[in-house]
């Protein structure tokens, strides 16, 4: 599972580079830092999209073989499954998009950058069509995870290539102009289509009245959930951060000794963190039925060696499935947690706004993130 997880986040990270990468390309070159983009990175990401789908693929095929031909289960996967389909696909439009950005003019020609685009995103959307939420429900979950991953893509890609591949910090500012209200844009974007996608994600089979708090409480004792939560209070650093660098840093970037590239760099590492735990979603068992993916696969580790209850034994010494609930209750531990991750989110505010210490930022954004796990954790009942 890991080995796929690590495939899924080359995949996040190779569209994120490809749609920024493309993007920038169309953007005049004074309303954008200096930046040397290779080709070369573009081939890269470009062939590598195709070759880490295929390992999701190559995985379904083996477990379905068993002691029978590889091969022949692997054709059949390739060709019926809606994963081996949308594969096939990927790798037909991936070996188009390599040739149009092997041409000669490509940053100078719109129409090539627009093609390289155009299939760039056609990639995007096989990609999408074969997502969980995209399988179990007729258009909803394809549409709502496309919208989210699609501006994940746009907001973190055009930041990564920024934030690694620019020469130096001129026409920052103008730069900001237009990247913060798309950052924006895309924040809202993806907070709402990434509510619906998740919505579809944890949807209890078991309590089909379940509310979605209740399912978000309970996904918390699989993998799945762990992850989730996680990934969440990651989202908030990585907002702070996206604060810090679109408007706070604004007045400061006159000052010489002042870099914004290492702050872009730093949220763009936030943002890294986020991938990998979407990721290790992706491959993880989603909490439709808990009952039976707790006799099946077992608790998350990392919820057992925190929680000290017996919910788990209830469910595992259960005669027949039911409906076994998570309860939250926050007592005056989880309440003064939550109140030293306030402290250290405005600790990692002031730390980047006045002392300009990224080392300090990143700390206390870290253990602003454990204090709100901690302090989550210890409210399951």
């Amino acid at each position: 599972m890991l080995l796929i997880s690590l495939t899924e986040f080359i995949l996040y990270i190779c569209f994120s580079v490809l749609i920024g990468s493309l993007i920038l390309f169309m953007v005049p070159e004074d309303k954008k830092p200096s930046m040397y983009i290779p080709k070369k990175v573009l081939y890269l990401v470009a062939v590598l999209i195709p070759l880490a789908a295929f390992l999701p693929v190559f995985q379904v095929a083996n477990i379905l073989a068993g002691d029978r031909d590889l091969w022949f289960i692997l054709k059949n996967v390739v060709l019926t499954f809606e994963i081996g389909k949308a594969w096939l696909f990927i790798s037909f439009v991936s070996v188009i998009l390599i040739c149009v950005l092997l041409a000669k003019n490509l940053k100078s020609k719109i129409h090539l950058k627009t093609w390289a685009l155009f299939l760039t995103l056609l990639m995007l959307f096989g990609y999408t069509k074969s997502s969980h939420a995209a399988t179990i429900t007729e258009w909803q979950g394809f549409i709502f995870h496309t919208l989210h991953f699609l501006s994940v893509t746009i907001w973190i890609g055009i930041l990564f290539v920024v934030s690694w591949f620019s020469k130096n910090k001129s026409n920052w500012l103008t730069f900001l102009k237009w990247f913060t209200p798309v950052a924006l844009t895309c924040l809202i974007i993806t907070i709402t289509a990434g509510y619906f996608t998740m919505e579809i994600d944890i949807n209890s089979y078991d309590d089909p009245k379940a509310s979605i708090f209740q399912e978000y409480q309970n996904s918390l004792i699989v993998n799945y959930g762990q992850a989730l939560v996680l990934k969440h209070i990651f989202i908030i650093s990585l907002i702070v951060f996206a604060f810090l660098n679109g408007l706070l840093f604004r007045s400061k970037n006159n000052q010489d000794s002042f870099n914004p590239l290492k702050w872009a760099r730093l949220e763009s590492v936030y943002a890294l963190i986020v991938f990998g735990l979407t990721a290790f979603m992706g491959q993880s068992w989603p909490p439709h039925q808990i009952y039976s993916l707790i006799m099946t696969e077992g608790a998350s580790p990392l919820f057992e060696a925190l929680y000290d209850g017996d919910f788990i034994n209830t469910i595992q010494n259960a005669d027949s499935t039911g409906v076994f609930n998570v309860t939250m209750s926050f007592g005056m531990e989880s309440y003064l947690l939550f109140g030293l991750g306030l402290l250290f989110m405005v600790s990692t505010i002031f730390a980047a706004a006045k002392k300009r210490s990224v080392f300090v930022s990143t700390f206390s954004s870290l253990l602003m993130v454990l204090s709100v796990y901690f302090g989550i954790m210890m409210g399951i009942q």
